[in-house]
């Protein structure tokens, strides 16, 4: 029997075996491979769609999703009566995020569907039935199997109604979508819109003027980008339109980062905000028009003499060093290394960072190539070179100056800072 690659099959689960052991259900002593046979097995959300008494309309729906990230979602809605209708339908794949000492967050697969069914009067033409058959891949689904294999799945109906014209569609889609992600009793909720969906609305459409990638649904912040919307905050503070904040770099923050980058981050692009993941937690995520979202929370007005994490606590991190982190996202972003995997992961990570597994961050000895590294362990690689020995986290390079680059007892990291990061290499 092969052996079985723990970490490409079981993912961030893999921390805790224990822990995938209770979840298939399986009694001890229970051997890895019988463990990964159950825990890769495809999930089907299968119900049926009923209306009210007295409404002449049904239909079925079933979603599957496997742990490579794909689905298939189908169903039909069918007239079984006189009248004819207009269907429109949201359905969401949701599970909580668990956030010690707070509200756990939710993340959403949402499709959406819309048709004409025709009943018996003679007066109308087409079918009884709609059909639908959509099949595609989500990194939420790949990277968050461990909660994805227990969600919810959901559905919000409605007839003689289109979500899906001109005028509003986007903001009712997206109010149904944080509905029924806030029945899981959600603090927020992370949308990743699938399917036929994915084209057919524009979130520009919720956008706060004069902002970029930031807009305001149901009472909510969220940064949104290409097919996906994150809930955002404020630290110590109502988000509301008038206290979020969004600039481009200054002159000398730019030089500031330069002196790691050389050249590699495309500055302009880059746009900073006061707000935060869930947890109080900084993350940087692509926008729409090829905007790079760089969340910094507390961080925003100073971020060259910052040392906290994102929140009102200081003395996490040297000055400026959470600004690195966060550009080497940028420069990921900019030179195709940052993956939709961990766009759809902006909000968990966050989470688990927030509860205290740092995991996604750590990385090892510098004997393996750079893409080797995780998204997140690269960005510590560089954020931590920065930082050397004035970084209060410690780490792998506290033992050495600052950016240092000299062949006098060198840094052995720093030969991803030249050969990668100021190379564009990703």
């Amino acid at each position: 029997m092969p052996a079985v690659n723990v970490r490409a099959v079981f993912g961030h689960a893999a921390a805790s075996l224990e822990g995938v052991r209770a979840d298939v259900g399986v009694d001890r002593p229970a051997k890895v491979s019988q463990l990964a046979d159950l825990y890769v097995r495809d999930v089907v959300f299968d119900e049926p769609i009923v209306t009210s008494d007295g409404i002449a309309l049904g239909g079925h729906h079933t979603l599957t999703v496997r742990r490579d990230g794909s689905y298939r979602y189908q169903g039909y809605f069918r007239a079984t009566g006189y009248p004819s209708y207009e269907v429109a339908m949201v359905t969401t794949l949701g599970y909580q995020i668990p956030v010690p000492g707070a509200q756990p967050g939710t993340g959403q697969l949402a499709f959406a569907v819309h048709g004409r069914v025709v009943g018996t009067d003679i007066f109308s033409s087409g079918d009884q039935e709609y059909h639908w058959d959509e099949s595609g891949h989500s990194p939420l689904l790949q990277t968050q199997w461990s909660g994805v294999r227990h969600g919810q799945f959901q559905h919000r109906l409605e007839y003689d109604t289109d979500w899906f014209g001109a005028a509003g569609g986007v903001v009712n889609f997206v109010a149904q979508a944080v509905a029924l992600g806030s029945t899981l009793g959600a603090a927020g909720v992370a949308i990743v819109v699938a399917g036929t969906a994915a084209d057919q609305f524009d979130l520009e459409q919720l956008v706060i003027p004069g902002l970029v990638g930031i807009a305001m649904a149901g009472g909510a912040a969220y940064v949104f980008g290409p097919g996906a919307m994150f809930p955002a905050f404020l630290i110590g503070a109502v988000a509301t339109a008038a206290l979020i904040k969004q600039r481009h770099l200054r002159d000398e923050e730019r030089a500031f980062a330069d002196r790691v980058f050389r050249g590699r981050v495309p500055f302009d692009r880059v746009l900073l905000t006061n707000l935060v993941g869930l947890g109080g937690v900084a993350f940087t995520a692509p926008g729409p028009g090829g905007a790079i979202l760089v969340n910094l929370g507390e961080g925003y007005e100073n971020p060259t003499t910052y040392t906290g994490r994102g929140g009102s606590e200081t003395g996490k991190k040297a000055p400026g060093q959470l600004l690195i982190h966060e550009l080497t996202h940028a420069w990921q972003i900019a030179n195709e290394s940052f993956t939709p995997e961990y766009y759809c992961r902006a909000l968990p990570t966050a989470v688990g960072s927030a509860g205290g597994d740092m995991s996604a961050y750590e990385y090892g000895p510098p004997y393996d190539g750079w893409r080797s590294f995780g998204t997140e362990a690269q960005a510590s690689i560089v954020a931590d070179w920065f930082g050397g020995s004035r970084n209060p986290d410690g780490g792998h390079q506290r033992g050495y100056p600052p950016m240092h680059d000299s062949d006098k007892e060198p840094n052995p990291y720093f030969r991803y800072i030249r050969d990668n990061i100021r190379t564009g290499i990703a």
